[in-house]
């Protein structure tokens, strides 16, 4: 019993050291790191336009990866930045591009509050277009409508008009960082 438990809090340890809290990676950004909102380049003064809650994913990158970007304008590291307005547009134009019936039903990306979306079984309710936005040709498998009656019966929800449930893998980089998706 004493190996188990010492086997496990050495393993807490490990994976505490090893872990990148936001508050490590920014201080491992240079001094003049290079931002993006919505694919636009911003300067750092304009972060103060977004409020947290309009953010749907924030990626980070440093060292190579960042110089793989934008050479060596990207030294001190570049972070990108998508709003939940950019994320809705864009997983509202690849799912149309998936499915005849998605651009039918749901015909603009603000047509979706009528319907309830379901990832891989996760009632997504709040703060997801991130994940939906980390959805690709890479991890996507179908797209399948639930009816308002399925949606109740399978699923406890009755204040939608139907639900979209989105199947996928889940993408190989989830855990570096890369991917919003769970």
């Amino acid at each position: 019993m004493r190996n188990l438990l010492s086997f496990i809090t050495l393993l807490f340890l490990s994976l505490l050291a090893n872990s990148q809290s936001p508050k490590r990676i920014v201080k491992r950004l240079g001094s003049d790191p290079v931002f993006f909102v919505d694919s636009v380049n911003i300067d750092k003064s304009q972060l103060q336009d977004y409020k947290p809650e309009e953010i749907a994913s924030v990626t980070v990158y440093k060292g190579k990866e960042a110089t793989d970007i934008l050479g060596d304008d990207g030294k001190d590291g570049v972070v990108y930045i998508f709003t939940k307005k950019y994320a809705k547009k864009s997983y509202w134009n690849y799912f149309k591009s998936k499915s005849k019936e998605f651009s039918d039903r749901v015909p603009s990306p603000e047509a979706d509050s009528t319907i309830q979306y379901i990832l891989n079984k996760r009632i997504l309710t709040s703060n997801f277009e991130g994940d939906l936005m980390g959805i690709d040709d890479k991890v996507f498998k179908e797209i399948i409508f639930l009816d308002k009656e399925t949606l109740a019966s399978e699923y406890k929800i009755t204040d939608k008009a139907f639900g979209v449930l989105i199947k996928s893998d889940i993408p190989e980089n989830l855990y570096h960082g890369k991917k919003h998706f769970k």
